[in-house]
């Protein structure tokens, strides 16, 4: 089971270029690691690119469907250690 921690984005004057969060690897109640994740705006804007004109509620579950088809990927090599994820 994956539990994502919140969305962090970069502070400035211009638009997030990226996103970050965690996903918690969790097998039976234990967790089995960290899967840390980096999501683009360029896979948003090519995925859902209303996202970006909305707000966080309408950008964070792009953002984690994104990063879960990564994170299941590695989970189905039987990676589930600590690990970061770029999409």
């Amino acid at each position: 089971m994956l539990h994502p921690g919140p969305v962090r984005q970069s502070l400035g004057e211009d638009a997030p270029m990226m996103w970050g969060f965690h996903f918690q690897v969790h097998r039976d109640g234990e967790m089995l690691g960290i899967k840390t994740c980096f999501v683009g705006r360029v896979s948003v804007q090519t995925s859902q690119p209303d996202a970006l004109n909305g707000g966080m509620q309408d950008l964070a579950p792009v953002l984690y469907d994104l990063a879960q088809v990564k994170v299941v990927e590695q989970l189905e090599e039987g990676d589930t250690g600590d690990e970061i994820i770029f999409s």
